[in-house]
């Protein structure tokens, strides 16, 4: 008997990749499973953006080669999705006291992902779907038991 998994697509919010990234932990877990491709992993340009210019502060002290192997890592981990439209960021602002977390509720909205895994505490209590990455990961794992 062959056992065929659905593959999840998942939004991965900035704060998740650059935890991944950087850090050993359930991140790194969560890139590399995109990397095999046991999930789809999904975010936008402008979160990708975000992503770039978080590396560049100084308290990570990388090099601007380090910077570029990282992206680049990352280019093949996840699918980059088009940003989302103005008029459905603006939509977004309207659902968040934090109008700058917009961008990112929209993305998930439109890249029609099952979850939206980021450590961003108003997107967690407020958006159905929103997950930390140890929670998607224990629910991933619970799928193959």
């Amino acid at each position: 008997m062959r056992v065929v998994l659905q593959k999840k697509r998942i939004f991965v919010d900035a704060n998740t990749m650059v935890s991944g990234l950087l850090f050993a932990g359930n991140g790194s877990v969560l890139l590399e499973l995109g990397a095999f491709r046991a999930v789809e992993l999904v975010t936008t340009h402008y979160i990708l953006k975000e992503v770039g210019q978080v590396l560049k502060r100084p308290e990570f002290d990388l090099t601007a080669k380090e910077i570029q192997d990282l992206i680049s890592y990352l280019h093949q981990t996840i699918v980059i999705v088009e940003n989302p439209t103005d008029a459905a960021v603006r939509a977004c602002a309207g659902k968040l006291t934090d109008k700058k977390d917009a961008p990112v509720l929209a993305g998930f909205e439109s890249s029609k992902a099952e979850y939206l895994v980021t450590g961003d505490k108003e997107l967690l209590k407020k958006i159905e779907g929103a997950v930390k990455t140890v929670d998607l990961l224990n629910t991933i794992l619970s799928t193959l038991k």
